[in-house]
């Protein structure tokens, strides 16, 4: 079972970690059936939209020369995904120029993250997922397991999905039990984001990509007493990203290989380093230099975070993120890795599959639904709508060209840059999470937040997860 935050304050919380999620700005028009009940926001597009229309003839013939029109013709598929009104509204740009050439017809279904999978659920209970779907890299097991996605190699195998140039090692994290489940939309790591003019105006130095905790909270405080402006909690939506870095600086994986136990746990100096960190994160909340959790755990869209407004240090996010807040801040961010621990032996950072597009097993047409996969991986017009927000491309001949386009934006090359000096410290792509992962990673964000509530100490908060692991994990 879950822990459950005890006190009002606490349940406070977790009712703003939903209103957060469900407050993602979406478009109307749902489908109608029964079994989107649940997902009455979701919007309804089909291939002669308007924004269809304005699309240039050019536009039009660079996509249709990336895709095989014979395969897809007049296909009528649904598609599903969560994210941002910016991802939302780039997906649907990209998948209209897609539809118009090729005369398809798209059902475009999107919410935010707190409500998708609740959404894919009740689809699933009534035999009507959608059929071509964006899935988590904590799901995707499951999914695939329960036989609710199809194995995607014979598309591979066939063309249908090209990967002329993209690295075979670059498509393990999709495999699930020697089929590929998904294909990575692309890939991701973690991040601190900083605001060089806050640094400036306090007279602190920037961050070095082998910065440790102690200096990151040093660094934090020193801002704070020097300019009054705040840093955000580290990864307070998803407290996992933080503490896999730390057990990662200190030589360990999350998660075993088999998936079935986290092997730091049972190394007492990691346990103990890893929730007196957790500790002096909270210690930071209270000496008032990190964001108030109440305040930042309502955030929702992206113009609610402090680093999107110039009123933050610093967040610690995913990198896909950067260009959608350096955006709405209309300046460049800094990139720094995450810090490690000061009893790290080396870097805390990994490379993530940053999520899949996966095909349902109740499409009908899985031959036109791969042929969109191969549009959204391959084709550079698709890769210019979507830019890096799904993660950076695994083809080397996009990643090319984004870095050399003379219309990528300086943000956009920013995030390539930065995971070209990550993977240069990497050495492999996490996999799939393991079966069970979700319940257990969402117990560690519930205590995660508790902690920074003071609702628990860091020290019960990393006990209890270690101990709901070995009753959930397989």
């Amino acid at each position: 079972m879950k822990k459950r935050l005890k006190s009002s304050k606490a349940k406070k919380l977790t009712a703003l970690l939903l209103a957060a999620g469900m407050c993602v700005s979406l478009a109307a028009c749902g489908s109608g059936t029964d079994e989107q009940s649940t997902q009455e926001n979701a919007q309804t597009s089909a291939a002669s939209t308007e924004a269809a229309q304005t699309q240039t003839e050019s536009q039009g013939t660079e996509a249709a020369q990336s895709t095989d029109a014979a395969s897809d013709q007049g296909a009528s598929l649904r598609i599903a995904w969560w994210g941002s009104q910016e991802r939302h509204n780039d997906t649907i740009e990209a998948l209209d120029l897609y539809a118009e050439e090729t005369g398809s017809e798209f059902t475009y279904e999107y919410t935010s993250w707190t409500s998708y999978f609740e959404n894919l659920a009740t689809q699933t209970v009534g035999g009507n997922l959608p059929d071509i779907i964006q899935m988590s890299t904590t799901d995707i097991i499951n999914y695939s397991q329960n036989g609710q996605i199809i194995d995607l190699q014979p598309y591979v195998d066939d063309g249908t999905i090209d990967v002329t140039n993209i690295d075979e090692s670059s498509l393990s994290g999709g495999m699930v039990n020697g089929q590929l489940a998904g294909f990575t939309t692309g890939s991701n790591t973690i991040a601190v984001f900083y605001n060089t003019e806050i640094f400036d105006q306090a007279g602190v130095a920037y961050p070095s990509d082998d910065w440790t905790w102690s200096e990151f909270l040093s660094t934090a405080k020193e801002i704070y007493d020097a300019t009054g402006i705040q840093t955000e909690i580290p990864f307070l939506s998803e407290a996992r990203w933080a503490v896999e870095a730390m057990v990662r600086s200190m030589g360990y994986d999350f998660f075993s290989e088999d998936g079935t136990s986290l092997p730091w746990a049972e190394d007492e100096a990691v346990v103990t380093a890893v929730a007196n960190t957790i500790q002096s994160i909270y210690e930071g909340v209270q000496e008032g230099y990190l964001v108030d959790p109440e305040v930042q755990v309502a955030w929702s869209a992206t113009e609610d975070y402090y680093i999107s407004q110039g009123n933050a240090a610093m967040s610690l996010n995913l990198s896909n993120y950067y260009t959608v807040y350096s955006q709405a801040l209309g300046q460049e961010l800094g990139l720094a890795m995450v810090p490690q621990m000061d009893e790290g032996t080396q870097t805390g950072m990994y490379l993530n599959p940053n999520m899949y597009w996966s095909i349902s097993a109740n499409c009908e047409n899985p031959q036109a639904a791969a042929a969109v996969i191969n549009y959204l991986i391959n084709d550079e017009t698709a890769a210019k709508l979507i830019g890096t927000d799904r993660g950076i491309s695994l083809s080397s001949a996009i990643r090319d060209m984004m870095a050399t386009d003379a219309e990528t934006d300086v943000y956009t090359k920013n995030s390539l840059e930065y995971v070209n000096r990550v993977s240069a410290v990497v050495s492999s792509t996490n996999p799939a999470d393991p079966v069970n992962s979700a319940e257990l990673i969402s117990v560690l964000k519930n205590d995660y937040v508790a902690v920074m509530y003071g609702e628990m100490t860091a020290q019960d908060c990393v006990a209890d997860f270690i101990a709901q692991a070995a009753s959930i994990l397989p």
